[in-house]
C-alpha cells in the first residue's frame, strides 16, 4: 500500500520502445512517476535496487523473458513487495493462468488502452500484499474455470 502524498514508482518493462513511452506518459498523466526496462536483466536490476510500487512487464522479450523475471521475483521475494501486472500479446487462458501462478497480480493483452493499464496499476498498488495474492486467487480460480469451459481469457 502506498503512504498518503506519495507518488507511486512503476517500472514499465518492454523490450519494445514505443509501448514504454505509451504506457509511460498515461502513468505520468495518472500521477505516477515511471522508469523503463527493455528486457529482463535490466528489470531485475532495477527492480532488485529500487524503490518500486509496480512493474508493468511483457512476457516476450528477448535474454531473460517476463516468465523467467517472475520466477526470479517470487524466488526472492520481491513480488510480494510490489504490484505486477503483465502486459503481453500471449492472451490464451494458459498464459494467463501460468503468469498469474508465477506471482503476476494481473494479465493484459495487447492491444490495450494505456488508460486501463494506468487504471489497473492505481487499483494493485492501493492494495495490500495480502489483498493483491487474494485478488490473483481468486483470477488463476476463474481463469481455470473460463479454460475448462473453453470460453477465453481472463
Amino acid at each position: 500500500m502506498l503512504s498518503t502524498g506519495t507518488r507511486p514508482r512503476v517500472l514499465v518493462v518492454d523490450d519494445e520502445g514505443d509501448i514504454r513511452v505509451i504506457v509511460g506518459l498515461n502513468l505520468g498523466l495518472a500521477g505516477m512517476e515511471f522508469g523503463e526496462a527493455k528486457d529482463g536483466n535490466e528489470a531485475l536490476d532495477f527492480l532488485r535496487g529500487g524503490d518500486w510500487h509496480a512493474c508493468i512487464l511483457d512476457l516476450a522479450m528477448p535474454t531473460v523473458d517476463g516468465f523467467e523475471v517472475l520466477k526470479t521475483l517470487s524466488a526472492e521475494g520481491i513480488i510480494d513487495q510490489i504490484a505486477v501486472i503483465v502486459l503481453s500479446a500471449k492472451g490464451s487462458p494458459a498464459v494467463a493462468i501460468e503468469a498469474l501462478q508465477l506471482g503476476a497480480h494481473a494479465h493484459l493483452t495487447k492491444p490495450f488502452s494505456p488508460g486501463a493499464v494506468a487504471h489497473t496499476v492505481g487499483e494493485l498498488i492501493a492494495l495490500s500484499p495480502e489483498e493483491r495474492r487474494a485478488r490473483r486467487d481468486e483470477m488463476i480460480e476463474r481463469a481455470g474455470a473460463l479454460s475448462r469451459l473453453g470460453l477465453g481469457t481472463v
